[in-house]
């Protein structure tokens, strides 16, 4: 294999494996001749094709901590 597998380049890009294959059957990857996926053109491909703003924000960057009560109690 010259790439990688679908489950190693989901958890390489933090995607699940039934979005790469999504991804995969829609022509959004760069495959070599043996079907494995070639990450770094994959990688560009997708950072050219992407819309922003239909990309999922990650939890953590969401989250306020001003929007949690105190623990502490007065």
């Amino acid at each position: 294999m010259q790439g990688m597998s679908e489950r190693q380049y989901a958890a390489h890009v933090g995607l699940s494996r039934g979005a790469i294959q999504k991804a995969k059957a829609a022509g959004r990857l760069v495959l070599h001749e043996d079907g494995s996926i070639d990450a770094a053109a994959s990688d560009r491909l997708r950072a050219q094709t992407t819309d922003p703003s239909k990309s999922r924000k990650s939890p953590a960057s969401s989250l306020s901590f001003s929007s949690f009560p105190s623990s502490r109690t007065r």
